[in-house]
């Protein structure tokens, strides 16, 4: 009696491992067949971006709707330093860079999933009654409208929608942060535009540069920058003094001049306190006239003796600024001189 059950034992045993096997075996195969690959084909995984990458680069006009307002851009192909203009509301320079940033954002966007574009859809990812929307306008004049929907800050994701798709897509929501952005954001309010690394030369003259008065001269030549009568200057104190130059922004740019006004200014910049003349490694000019000390303009609120203007050459409008700004005009040549060390020990 010992023995069969002992064997019935035995044979249990076999019939459990051979059934275990089985089960790991089918386990193991079904795993194999249906995972998803590791790489994907680069021809499908470019349908993971809400644009192509040629799309974004053909781009003439954006235009960004949101709480704040609708700003209409212009890609400018005549002016290098600000490559984007304002059309709309004012026409005034874009801050270029915030537009590139918009379009970089966008080139980049990935999509995590995309959904049924059905009335139920659209309302529940907010679809119908949104506050964010944005139009591209390429060069072919054909425009595609980009409507944001939900956010969701648990994963930073949105859902959005295209205006020639009828797809709705949830993707990772961009950087920039588009339903906080004004006016003042949109404008290039700098003074001096140009690229900084491509000086070559900066001449401020007292008065017109006619009259032959210069102030202060810096000029590279293959090697050094040298001042006046040749002398040596320090290449950090030069290269510090054209970032200060470039960081100039003026909070009131006079785009809007009636007659009155126009005439008052003109006075101003007919015997302008300084000109500035600024020359770069591609041989363009650049032109400042800076006037005195305003006492007032007709229609503008100004503190008197307080701000004076500045008109650059590449720009249309007259810039205000602040009296503060003229000390960087007034900067003595002496201190960008760079003395010989042993000139310290006579």
């Amino acid at each position: 009696m010992l023995i069969r059950l002992d064997i019935k034992k035995s044979a249990l045993s076999t019939w459990m491992m051979g059934f275990f096997t089985i089960v790991l075996f089918l386990t193991g195969f079904y795993s194999d067949f249906f995972q998803a690959p590791i790489d994907i084909n680069p021809e499908i995984s470019r349908y993971r971006s809400l644009f192509q990458p040629a799309q974004i680069l053909g781009i003439r006009e954006l235009i960004l709707k949101n709480n704040l307002g609708t700003f209409h851009f212009e890609k400018s192909a005549t002016d290098p330093d600000t490559p984007w203009t304002m059309v709309s509301p004012r026409k005034l320079p874009a801050n270029s860079s915030l537009v590139r940033t918009i379009l970089k954002d966008l080139n980049n966007v990935q999509i995590r999933n995309v959904h049924q574009s059905d009335p139920i859809n659209i309302a529940n990812y907010s679809l119908d009654s949104n506050s964010l929307e944005i139009t591209l306008i390429g060069s072919n004049e054909k425009s595609t409208t980009l409507k944001f929907g939900l956010v969701n800050p648990l994963d930073n994701s949105t859902y959005v929608s295209l205006s020639d798709q009828e797809a709705i897509y949830h993707i990772d929501n961009i950087s920039t942060t588009l339903n906080t952005l004004d006016l003042a954001s949109f404008v290039d309010t700098r003074i001096f535009t140009f690229d900084q690394s491509s000086i070559v030369s900066i001449k401020i003259f007292r008065g017109t540069k006619d009259r032959k008065n210069t102030s202060l001269l810096a000029q590279k030549n293959d090697v050094n920058w040298v001042g006046q009568q040749n002398l040596l200057l320090k290449t950090e104190a030069v290269k510090e003094y054209i970032g200060n130059l470039a960081d100039l922004r003026s909070q009131l740019i006079l785009d809007k001049v009636n007659e009155e006004l126009a005439k008052s200014i003109s006075q101003y910049l007919e015997k302008p306190t300084y000109e500035i003349v600024i020359t770069d490694n591609q041989k363009n000019v650049y032109t400042y006239l800076v006037s005195g000390l305003v006492r007032s303009l007709p229609g503008v609120i100004l503190e008197k003796w307080q701000y004076f203007i500045i008109q650059p050459s590449n720009r249309k409008f007259p810039y205000v600024m602040n009296k503060k700004a003229l000390e960087l005009f007034q900067n003595s040549e002496r201190k960008l001189r760079s003395f010989p060390v042993k000139k310290l020990f006579y």
